[in-house]
């Protein structure tokens, strides 16, 4: 007797759910032996106490899968925002600082920037219009970024003759009535092969950027300029 299709559709469908069953056999029982492992290993290593238990029996053990769920998604957020927090702390940093201000178009200030001349001698002073920020540090990246550019009128790249690029600024208030330090922290410099170089620039260069912070900056009293961190020539050639 040859057996029907109803008949072969249900035999699969049969077979079909005891595999199913198998399978989540398996996996109750792969389930239960990690919480045995684990809570063996939390009374091993001491952690078998009153709170553990609590938190295990309110996100690990709660009989309602969304519940269960929703407790979990909620811990794991908490940790984050616990571990943002904490790695604001320790790098001084606002929790709300997280995309760069943007100055509005009223914002700008005219403010003197020094210039190191091509003569190798002297210092040229400039009125720039800059961007004004509520944080210094912003504040002396744009004039940092100003002395750089060199004069807008004059042809002055044999003064800088490198590519600058800025990595961070630090301004360090002391206590009170003490001098402020600005600091300046660029990645190596980099010339292109052939670059002109003006005598006495890189000294220049300095002396500028100290005046020019000086200027717009009260209370700074010295400027530094490392390079990655370490102070060195910028360049010399």
């Amino acid at each position: 007797m040859v057996a029907g299709p109803g008949a072969i559709s249900y035999s699969t469908r049969k077979m079909e759910r005891r595999a199913m069953q198998a399978l989540l056999k398996r996996i109750s029982t792969f389930t239960a032996a990690l919480r045995e492992g684990a809570a063996a290993f939390m009374r091993g290593a001491g952690w078998d106490c009153s709170p553990v238990r609590r938190i295990r029996a309110e996100l690990v053990d709660y009989p309602e899968g969304k519940e269960r769920n929703r407790r979990l998604i909620i811990f794991f957020a908490a940790l984050c925002v616990f571990d943002y927090m904490a790695y604001s702390y320790h790098t001084d940093k606002n929790l709300f600082d997280i995309f760069p201000s943007i100055p509005s178009l009223g914002s700008q200030v005219s403010a003197p920037v020094f210039f190191p001349s091509l003569d190798g001698t002297t210092i040229v002073e400039e009125m720039r219009t800059i961007p004004l920020f509520e944080e210094e540090e912003k504040t002396a990246r744009s004039l940092f970024e100003a002395v750089v550019q060199g004069r807008r009128f004059a042809n002055t790249a044999a003064a800088v003759p490198v590519e600058m690029i800025l990595r961070n600024v630090w301004i360090r208030r002391g206590p009170k009535g003490a001098p402020s330090v600005c600091v300046f922290d660029i990645e190596p410099v980099m010339a292109p092969p052939g670059t002109g170089v003006v005598r006495n620039s890189e000294a220049l260069f300095r002396q500028a950027l100290e005046k020019t912070v000086k200027r717009n900056i009260p209370g700074v009293e010295r400027v530094l300029v490392l390079e990655k961190g370490a102070e060195s020539r910028l360049w010399e050639f």
